[in-house]
Parts: structure tokens; sequence; C-alpha cells
């Protein structure tokens, strides 16, 4: 059986706890994610995604409920942060908030740099991860920080975290700001990234990334878990998921949408690539069934009648 790497058990969160402006963030979660899994994780903004993320690599402590990574339980105050943070790496939402290195190579350094890496090991290690999210190594290692782009900067927080080669990478909101260019290229490496086994955490506004990535998703509503199951299922719930105020993929939607016209296309479809397969199957014409007395007097041969 897949071990699990990170589990959740009824973890609550208040914001300014104990004061007048207490807002509870997290009521009571489950969540759980086995080795080499990708998750999504989605909801209206404020249902309490980012929250649920800090305190997978210990950013957030929980306040009641429990928390284990690889093991290890972040209520124990002895727990070794830095650890379960090499285990564990977190890109943000807004990657210039991660960056704060003058050159872009040295800000890919700092992670292994800080466990004690040094020399050419030090730098073979950050041209892997350059290169593994499409960074030159040569063309971008001494490039100035602030003068990256948007997407740039993506790529060069993700390098970062995935220098310290972590079992389980956290992703809040990965595409947000990407042109659809710099959106398909990270999925892709993201998808690549999948492929070579590492776990993966996706929380996103955006249901088509959800259903390139992920395997199973929990749907949060105002800091509960609402909805959890595999992609397809999930995405199949229509009408629950726009009661809490979410929607399908595009692909999903399509497929929906020629269904209540007539044409006969299967429910579990996911993508655009899938989509466009089932529509391409429903609308090809399929060859003539033969009666019982064609097959017994042998007049079918190859899929039609001899003439």
């Amino acid at each position: 059986m897949t071990s699990r790497l990170i589990e959740v058990r009824n973890l609550y969160h208040t914001y300014m706890a104990s004061t007048p402006l207490a807002q509870e963030s997290l009521r009571g979660v489950d969540f759980e994610v086995a080795e080499g899994e990708v998750v999504g994780l989605i909801g209206a903004t404020g249902s309490g995604k980012s929250t649920l993320l800090q305190h997978l690599n210990g950013l957030l402590r929980p306040q009641a409920g429990r928390v284990r990574v690889a093991g290890q339980d972040l209520s124990d105050p002895a727990i070794d942060l830095r650890q379960i943070r090499r285990t564990v790496g977190l890109v943000f939402q807004r990657p210039e908030d991660q960056i704060f290195e003058q050159y872009v190579g040295d800000d890919v350094a700092f992670g292994p740099r800080m466990t004690g890496l040094t020399g050419p090991e030090l730098r073979e290690r950050v041209r892997w991860a350059m290169e593994l999210v499409g960074l030159d190594f040569e063309q971008y290692k001494d490039r100035l920080t602030f003068t990256l782009s948007g997407g740039e900067r993506r790529r060069v927080a993700l390098a970062g975290v995935l220098a310290l080669r972590p079992q389980v990478l956290l992703l809040d909101e990965p595409t947000s700001g990407l042109d659809p260019a710099g959106r398909a290229d990270l999925l892709a490496r993201l998808a690549g990234l999948c492929a070579e086994g590492l776990t993966m955490v996706v929380a996103t506004h955006n249901m088509d990334d959800v259903a390139a990535l992920a395997e199973r998703v929990y749907v949060l509503e105002e800091g509960h878990v609402a909805l959890q199951g595999p992609t397809r299922w999930v995405f199949a719930q229509a009408g629950r998921l726009r009661a809490l105020g979410l929607d399908a993929p595009a692909a999903v939607l399509v497929i929906a949408a020629l269904r209540d016209r007539g044409l006969a296309v299967p429910l579990n479809v996911l993508t655009l690539d899938e989509a466009e397969a089932a529509i391409a199957a429903a609308l090809t014409p399929q060859p003539p069934v033969p009666s019982l007395r064609e097959w017994e007097a042998g007049e079918w041969r190859g899929g039609g009648v001899r003439g």
C-alpha cells in the first residue's frame, strides 16, 4: 500500500484568535496525500486553501487538530522545522515575495547553500533546478532578479524550491498571471515532475490546471471540506460545484452542453484533448450491425456484408 506523506486530521485555525477581529479559517479539516500522488485543492476565495498549504510545511502550527508530514507531528515543539521545509517545498502565489537575492543564480542557490552544499556540487544543483524549469543556466544565472518577467519570476521561485529536492511540492495558484503560452509551458513541466514521482499539492482557482494535473481533488468551503474524491468524479458533480461558487473545467462544460443537445458523448472527460477525441468518436459513422440471419449465413465479413 502506498504510504501517506501528509495526514491532516480535524484541523482548526483562527487568525487573530482571542481578539475582536478573530476570523476562523479552517474548521475541522481532514486531508491526506499519498506518496507520489498529485492532489488538487480548490475553493472560492477565502475558503482556506492557502491556510491549509501553510500548515503542510510548518509555516503555521496546528492550533487544534493534527498535522503529520513524513511521519513527523508538526504539533511537537521539538520538531526541526528546517527539515520539514526541506521535505515539503512551498511556492507562494506571489513569486516576488519569495525572491530576495540580487542575482538569479544566488537566489536558486540560497536553500541548498543553507543545507551545507558548496562548490561544484552547489553549482550543479542550481544548474539542475534551473534547467528543470526551463531557465538556461548560463543565460540566467547572472541576471538581475528585478529585471525578470512575471513568468520568469515564477520559474525562479520554483527552481529555488526544487533545488532543495523536496519530497512534496506545494503550489499556490501556480499559473496565476501567466499568459497562455507561459501557462502551457509551466503545466507541461509540472506534469513532467509528476511523471517522475514527485508528490504534489496544487491549490488554484483554475479548474483546467487541476484537470491537467490532479488525481484527486478536495473542495473547501468556508474552512471545511465540502467535497472530495477522484478528479473525474468531483468535476462530474456540476450542480454541487455551482452551489459552492465553482465551475467545472471548460472541457467538462462543453461535453455537458453537447449531451444536453443529444450528442452521445461520455461524461468522464476532463481535458480539451479528451473532449476533442470524444466528439470526433461520437460524430464518426459506425459500421452497420449484422443481423442474426447474416451471422448465421456467414455473410458478415470484415465489418460489412458481402455484395
